[in-house]
């Protein structure tokens, strides 16, 4: 994967008449390659990004080290979000990175702005909370949290210990986010789901 020189381009949530933004779903390890490839032609995408851990293992002068390092991954395998007009489809398929354009029948334009922002501020979070991604997870009460920086957002009660656990479920990529919360720290309200 390229190296990812990132940064958030508002312009995303501020499609003009005739520009649409698209859900673009891109060949295995090629979100970066497609995010750098619009860049460069001047096409406005999103790449959310989420912080990882990664382990790393080196041996020097006889001796085993290892140690832990941050990367910035893709937060959604295989999708990037692309602000195209009609005319810059054929162009960003010249990337050689994408599988398929999702089509408007499976997002209204609406929505997916809507969750777009979501998806940004949650991975704004992500940069200073750990967060872990998991695609699956069991139903428990629904609540929506209103203060604090999840204000806004539902979730679902994973499990209760010392702290809660919490979840939030980002729809329009099939994946759940799971947050470790202090659930003092925030009001939430009960919804019935």
């Amino acid at each position: 994967m390229p190296t990812l020189a990132y940064h958030f381009d508002e312009a995303i949530l501020a499609p003009r008449e005739d520009e649409i933004v698209r859900v673009v779903y891109t060949r295995p390890l090629n979100e970066g390659a497609l995010f750098d490839y619009c860049r460069s032609h001047g096409i406005v995408s999103y790449l959310p990004l989420k912080k990882e851990l990664r382990l790393l293992h080196r041996d020097y002068k006889d001796r085993h080290y290892q140690y832990q390092s941050v990367v910035l991954r893709p937060m959604f395998p295989s999708y990037v979000f692309v602000k195209m007009q009609p005319d810059q489809r054929s162009q960003i398929f010249r990337s050689n990175a994408i599988v398929r354009v999702l089509g408007t029948q499976d997002f209204d334009q609406d929505n997916l702005l809507r969750e777009i922002r979501l998806v940004r501020k949650i991975e704004t979070i992500s940069m200073t909370q750990e967060l872990e991604f998991n695609a699956q997870v069991k139903e428990g009460d629904k609540f929506l949290i209103e203060s604090g920086p999840w204000q806004g957002v539902y979730g679902w009660l994973k499990k209760k210990e010392k702290r809660s656990l919490w979840t939030v479920e980002i729809e329009c990529v099939n994946t759940l986010v799971q947050a470790t919360i202090d659930p003092s720290q925030y009001k939430m309200t009960p919804v019935e789901q």
